[in-house]
């Protein structure tokens, strides 16, 4: 007689066996959907709490990372405490740690600029009168140079979001937002390009253990 695989039951929950540090990995990839959630956001709310996911997420990975190294491997520590050093010297790693402290405190480390209104932006031609309200309406009075241009409209501009000081008051700390990086200046210092340096960085990570520790 053939053999046959077992039928699996119904509503059961299949067991898997996963690979070196594939939970850890896992964090690096909440953490790389939680800046995609940054970068698509239509509110404040939805950017800061996108922020939270990606500090916690990537905090997450560094703590799976270890004690699973740490556990397969004799000489894990050592090799680890490299990059330890490395999460503490540099001020960019160690902002996004101390964010990661203050959102388990559930307070948002997020500042953002002053909003605006733009009068007319790209409008060529004449503005006789504008009025705004309190509701977030306006009317204005303009004419176009030719007919065929775009009217005259005033947008809202309500300010981008910006990395804050973070204060630890318990050891007396101030952690500015970082300008450098692995001795070069940071080219995109809003929070998500300060994200995507720090991903890459532990991604980077990642890849060399595999490396170094894969059999």
């Amino acid at each position: 007689m053939a053999r046959k695989p077992f039928d699996l039951e119904k509503g059961a929950i299949r067991p898997i066996k996963r690979g070196l540090w594939t939970a850890a990995a896992e964090k690096l990839s909440e953490a790389e959907t939680a800046i995609l959630s940054m970068e698509k956001a239509e509110h404040r709310a939805g950017y800061e709490n996108a922020w939270t996911r990606f500090v916690d997420s990537l905090e997450g990975f560094w703590v799976r990372f270890y004690d699973e190294g740490k556990a397969q491997f004799s000489s894990f520590q050592p090799w680890a405490g490299k990059v330890e050093a490395v999460r503490k010297s540099e001020d960019l790693l160690q902002y996004l740690i101390q964010a990661r402290h203050q959102s388990q405190h559930g307070r948002i480390t997020m500042d953002w600029e002053q909003g605006k209104l733009l009068i007319a932006p790209g409008f060529n031609g004449h503005i006789k009168s504008l009025q705004t309200y309190a509701d977030g309406t306006y009317e204005i009075d303009a004419k176009p140079l030719h007919d065929g241009l775009p009217e005259a409209k005033v947008v809202h501009s309500p300010g981008k979001p910006l990395l804050p000081t973070i204060v630890n008051k318990k050891f007396n700390q101030a952690f500015a937002p970082p300008k450098r990086f692995d001795g070069q200046v940071i080219s995109n210092r809003s929070p998500t390009g300060i994200a995507r340096t720090a991903l890459d960085f532990y991604l980077d990570v990642l890849k060399r253990a595999l490396e170094q520790f894969q059999t």
